[in-house]
């Protein structure tokens, strides 16, 4: 059971003694200052927010940077995906699909489209992971993650 008289004594003697000491804690600091300085100067508020909104601006150019980078990975992971394996007649998977009997390709044709559709498939794995971290960065939960 809750003492009430031990709760009152602590709100109304305790917290109010707090409030007092930091008031005549203030004052003195106050009348100690030279004439002409500002004792809004001394203030930690003040320091408090600055540097947590410099920390925020930091914070937020390292994030933005971090995602250019990742965007950059995505979109170099999708121009090679194209090269090695896409529909594209230029790709390497259409070419050696499509090459000429007794040439380089038709030999290397057999033995590399199974490499290469593995290849492409686990980057194509990749790729989607790194387009679900991308997403996450648009979630404030992740921001500074």
């Amino acid at each position: 059971m809750i003492n009430l008289y031990a709760a009152r004594f602590k709100k109304v003697l305790l917290e109010a003694d707090e409030d007092m000491d930091t008031g005549l804690e203030r004052d003195a600091m106050e009348a100690s200052l030279d004439d002409g300085t500002d004792p809004s100067a001394f203030d930690p508020s003040n320091d408090m927010d600055s540097t947590q909104n410099e920390l925020v601006d930091i914070l937020s150019r390292r994030n933005q940077q971090i995602v250019g980078d990742l965007q950059s990975w995505i979109d170099s992971i999708d121009n090679f995906l194209k090269v090695l394996n896409s529909e594209d007649p230029s790709s390497i998977q259409s070419r050696l699909a499509n090459a000429e009997p007794d040439t380089v390709f038709d030999k290397m044709k057999q033995s590399q489209q199974t490499k290469i559709s593995r290849v492409a498939s686990d980057l194509a794995a990749l790729h989607q992971g790194f387009l679900g971290f991308m997403a996450q960065t648009k979630n404030a939960k992740y921001k500074y993650v």
